[in-house]
């Protein structure tokens, strides 16, 4: 009865709390063209048609209403498409990397992020589930609870960014932008 419970623990921590979703991105294309929406279902505007040649970037996150989040490559933009109709090419893990400069003290004590975009492209950043548009010239300040950075960036003809960082609580880090 006790192994028969322990193997019960064991599966349920295993389906439950791992999440591959959060640990890699996806490559794709459309099967056809597709209408690329502002929200997750049909009753969402659609904002384009996105041929088959465009490069998709799935975000890493769950689907809502069979409809996922992606990043195009070639317009530099993201929106929703139905599921069934990207096929996968490639997976990406999000491997180490070293963007986030260390470059002082955090006054809250959390991680604190400063996104600079040193270029004339609007640059987009998706960092542990959130996304950010960051202007030409603009500075973004994310305070951030985690330490553990996922993220992907993109800016128009420029293929994405991707990764992932261990970042101390306390500290300010700067990740600048510049082509």
């Amino acid at each position: 009865m006790l192994i028969k419970l322990f193997y019960t623990i064991v599966i349920f921590l295993i389906v439950f709390t791992h999440t591959p979703l959060q640990a890699q991105l996806r490559i794709g294309y459309a099967n056809t063209g597709v209408n690329f929406r502002e929200g997750p279902g049909k009753d969402f505007m659609v904002r384009q048609t996105i041929d088959t040649s465009n490069l998709l970037v799935v975000l890493p996150r769950e689907p809502q209403n069979n409809f996922i989040e992606v990043f195009d490559v070639e317009t530099s933009s993201r929106g929703y498409v139905a599921e069934n109709l990207i096929r996968i090419t490639d997976t990406l893990n999000f491997g180490q990397q070293h963007f986030f400069e260390k470059s002082g003290q955090s006054v809250s004590g959390d991680v604190e992020i400063q996104l600079i975009n040193t270029t004339t492209f609007t640059l987009y950043v998706w960092i542990n589930k959130f996304a950010y548009d960051i202007a030409p010239h603009e500075k973004k300040i994310l305070i951030l609870e985690d330490e553990e950075i996922i993220y992907f960036s993109s800016a128009p003809g420029l293929f994405p960014v991707f990764g992932k960082e261990i970042l101390q609580k306390g500290n300010t880090y700067t990740w600048k932008f510049s082509k």
